[in-house]
């Protein structure tokens, strides 16, 4: 079973095991290289920063284990822009995608 789910900042850890194993994949997705995500710039606080600085982080978890992500910038009260989306191999897709589309959410109130 698929289950989406919204990150807070203290989840940074899965975000981070998702985006590192992404960047490993294809690099050429993302406007950086694993590299600069590795070493001095793995750090708690910077994960965190990633997390709050984006509108919409989603993690797709399959079968109870995280296997896909989603983030997005607000563009209106009702609108996202996808920024990128990340699925690893167990999900049964060939990678990331860096495509950039508009996607329509509904909020519900109550």
């Amino acid at each position: 079973m698929t289950q989406l789910r919204t990150l807070v900042v203290d989840d940074w850890p899965v975000w981070r095991e998702l985006r590192l194993a992404a960047l490993a994949d294809a690099p050429q997705a993302f406007g950086s290289a694993p590299a600069d995500w590795q070493g001095d710039g793995d750090t708690a606080r910077r994960w965190r920063a990633r997390l709050e600085a984006v509108a919409v982080n989603i993690v797709a978890d399959l079968d109870g284990q995280p296997a896909g992500m989603i983030s997005g910038d607000r563009t209106g009260s009702d609108t996202v822009e996808l920024m990128r989306s990340c699925s690893t191999s167990a999900a049964g897709s060939p990678g990331p995608a860096s495509q950039r589309r508009s996607l329509a959410m509904t909020s519900r109130s109550g």
